[in-house]
């Protein structure tokens, strides 16, 4: 493989549904079918290697509704997350108990988290594990609601560290090992602080050396310059964090739960503004130009949807350049459909 000179960049947008998430099976072969248009899209060589190492980023949230595995004809008729939340808890009130009799935690939706972690992280580890292997690519696993590990970082067991869940993103090597575990720091008012998630901390984030230069992980609004609301004085702008670390790419997984061309409803700037606006004057499009050590941004969206959970903004592959400029390399062109992302590029760094 030529690791010096050019890497392969993918945004995969899977457009989800609530039938995704009934078994295993189904989750793994939704997101393998993804993985099957990249192996399409591939440089190789004579003997049929991969010429260029290659990075595939998945949205944020694609594994959140793994909390339904089991469930599915439970919560087919409830109407919104948290009324499917609830019914999953009375059917795994045996489980939930004993979560609560070991570990004591603060309510019931933050001990259900606890209570189906393991069963989310095997599917995400699994999956992901095994596509990084089959296609020896760099996979940024989009994101799940977990606990810490006790187990460690790289193994489908899992043993949950205390009763704090975060929106949490691991990485993939092409060996199929779990290399970073990213969790988000800044969490989304109105949709994430009400699902009893902790923030992750700033001072854990780090970029990690890859063949392609140092590739580092900013979970959606992390990768914002401001935040939204009069109501969050911690807000850290995690890509400029990153970009100080010495990041050479960013990987943005991201799902935007409202409509793009739709005023955001927490915008504490503009009651007027569509989402669209917000999102590029205010996130990585408008930041990478006065960025120092980013040139490449990955940002995976996810479409589609389930329950009162509506997905809607275009994927977008960015690159700085000189004289403190950027352009768009890729972008969807719907922003609800499904869609691989596909750019060839220098090597950063």
């Amino acid at each position: 493989m030529d690791t010096a000179s050019r890497v392969e960049l993918y945004a995969l947008q899977p457009r989800v549904s609530l039938e995704d998430y009934a078994s295993p099976a189904a989750f793994a072969a939704r997101h393998r079918a993804l993985a099957t248009r990249v192996e399409a899209l591939r440089a190789r060589d004579a003997a049929g290697r991969p010429r260029h190492p290659a990075l595939l980023v998945w949205p944020e949230w694609v594994g959140t509704a793994l909390a339904f595995l089991g469930h599915v004809p439970r919560v087919g008729s409830r109407r919104t997350l948290h009324a499917a939340l609830r019914r999953i808890a009375l059917a795994e009130a045996w489980p939930l108990w004993r979560t609560w009799r070991e570990l004591h935690p603060p309510s019931w939706l933050a001990g259900l988290h606890v209570t189906l972690a393991p069963r989310v992280h095997r599917v995400m580890w699994e999956t992901f594990s095994a596509i990084a292997r089959d296609l020896d690519a760099w996979v940024v696993a989009g994101s799940a609601l977990m606990p810490a590990n006790r187990r460690g970082q790289d193994t489908p067991d899992f043993e949950p560290y205390g009763t704090r869940t975060y929106n949490t993103s691991y990485t993939f090597s092409p060996q199929g090992r779990c290399v970073a575990v990213t969790r988000k720091v800044n969490l989304v008012p109105t949709r994430e602080d009400v699902l009893q998630l902790s923030p992750g901390r700033p001072e854990d984030l780090a970029p990690l050396s890859t063949p392609f230069g140092r590739l580092g992980t900013v979970l959606c609004y992390d990768a914002f310059r401001a935040p939204h609301s009069t109501r969050e004085p911690w807000f850290v702008p995690c890509a400029q964090y990153l970009d100080s670390l010495g990041a050479d790419l960013l990987a943005q997984p991201s799902s935007n739960a409202w409509p793009w061309e739709a005023p955001s409803p927490v915008d504490a700037r503009s009651d007027s503004r569509p989402r669209r606006e917000q999102w590029f004057e205010e996130g990585l499009p408008s930041q990478l130009p006065a960025l120092r050590h980013v040139r490449y941004v990955v940002n995976a969206q996810l479409a589609g949807g389930y329950l009162d959970q509506r997905f809607d903004a275009p994927s977008l592959i960015l690159e700085r350049l000189p004289g403190a400029r950027a352009r768009v390399l890729a972008r969807s062109e719907q922003s609800g459909e499904e869609d691989v992302l596909h750019a060839t590029v220098p090597v950063a760094g």
